[in-house]
């Protein structure tokens, strides 16, 4: 294979087919790109996903090889994704024509992984709005006393997840709270797209910064509870012998995958939106991918911390506790919140299920923002002469929330 340099000063020809009849939409500052695409990596995963794969192949031994993964893997892929973005200023499917025509059904493969991805994604979200509702009570409604005695566990498959459900022909019944939930979900996001890049952006700021402010309340309170020693010792201290396992390499590489997500087509989309000029992109995704990796090193902090405390009340090993999967979030953290003192577990569960709910939300907000460029640019592909209005842009989110919310 022989690879061709590409002069700085070469200019790309964007055929006319793919070429748009107004000035593509920018960003309204630096601050808004990075804080969306910070949004679109910092996710759910970073609270319950990290933590559990650390717990589950060797606490520190599985942040030295996400760390490598990072390096070597992801954070490449990344850049790379966000320079082609900016450099052709067109989506996945203008992007990958222009470099070689044939390519293009690279970019529609995105397009099946991000729906795919957010048929549960916003379920999950869903989830995190009915106990973000539910915290606002002077008992939390999971607590023992509260529901017959049953566990978090119980509280969550049969309560709020109904899972034994069955309707009387033997289909499943439709459960009014996480369908409502779900719609909720889809509103959001729909009001965070319908305005444009721009408001999208601003909206960012929040969705962003504000889960860090909680989270950090959440550190504060969990690293007084008794046992939180034993769970950041865990966390911090390598189990070396999980690095000759390649299943540890494995979930560490997916774990950064997952989050930074090259390959699912929204920097290149987010970085089309860049000024043609614009010469700090390499700055933005440092700043990206060093805030990802951080909230999810300090997160595992404040979880640990959390599961530490946990594993000492039921008496089980610090690292039984943590491989939870799911149930970390629902399960373990609804169980410890229930045992915080004092009155204090409704005002932090609202703190603890906001700050997932927000995390979730921004990172649907990407996606979906994502599968709108794909619309647009299609749309002016076959028009080159249409001019996308405000009007037209919230009918497009208009008409992707609700085939996706179905």
């Amino acid at each position: 294979m022989v690879i061709t340099a590409v002069p700085e000063d070469a200019s790309v020809e964007v055929p006319k087919h793919l070429s748009t009849a107004s000035e593509r939409p920018k960003w309204g500052s630096r601050g808004q790109f990075i804080m969306v695409l910070m949004g679109y990596a910092i996710g759910l995963g970073n609270i319950w996903r990290f933590p559990y794969l650390c717990g589950k192949y060797g606490g520190g031994a599985f942040m030295i090889a996400y760390i490598f993964s990072l390096f070597c893997i992801a954070a490449p892929l990344f850049i790379c994704e966000t320079v082609l973005g900016h450099k052709f200023q067109l989506g996945p499917v203008g992007t990958f024509t222009n470099m070689y025509a044939p390519w293009a059904g690279v970019a529609y493969v995105s397009v099946i992984m991000t729906c795919v991805i957010l048929t549960y994604y916003q379920a999950l979200i869903g989830w995190a709005v009915i106990y973000f509702l539910q915290s606002f009570t002077s008992k939390l409604p999971w607590h023992p006393d509260e529901c017959g005695g049953c566990t978090t566990g119980d509280y969550f498959s049969g309560d709020v997840l109904n899972a034994a459900s069955f309707g009387e022909d033997g289909g499943w019944e439709v459960q009014g709270t996480l369908l409502l939930a779900l719609m909720a979900v889809w509103i959001v996001t729909w009001a965070a797209l319908v305005g444009g890049k721009n408001v999208l952006g601003k909206i960012a700021y929040f969705t962003v910064l504000f889960p860090v402010f909680l989270l950090i309340i959440i550190f504060f309170k969990a690293v007084t509870l008794e046992g939180a020693g034993d769970g950041v010792a865990y966390y911090i201290t390598p189990d070396m012998s999980h690095l000759t396992k390649p299943n540890t390499w494995s979930a560490a590489a997916s774990q950064i995958l997952f989050s930074l997500s090259p390959a699912m087509g929204t920097a290149i989309a987010m970085s089309s939106y860049h000024e043609k000029s614009y010469d700090k992109l390499l700055q933005d995704n440092l700043v990206i991918i060093c805030c990802n990796t951080g909230f999810s090193l300090f997160g595992g902090f404040a979880v640990f911390s959390i599961v530490g405390y946990l594993a000492g009340q039921r008496g089980l090993p610090v690292e039984e506790v943590a491989s939870a999967g799911t149930g970390l979030a629902f399960d373990v953290f609804a169980e410890v919140l229930t045992l915080f003192p004092g009155g204090s577990s409704p005002f932090f569960s609202v703190c603890f299920f906001f700050m997932l709910l927000l995390l979730g939300l921004d990172s649907a907000f990407a996606f979906v923002e994502t599968l709108q460029t794909y619309v647009v640019d299609f749309i002016q592909h076959k028009r080159p002469d249409l001019e996308i209005t405000p009007k037209m842009n919230m009918i497009i989110v208009t008409g992707l929330c609700g085939v996706l919310f179905l």
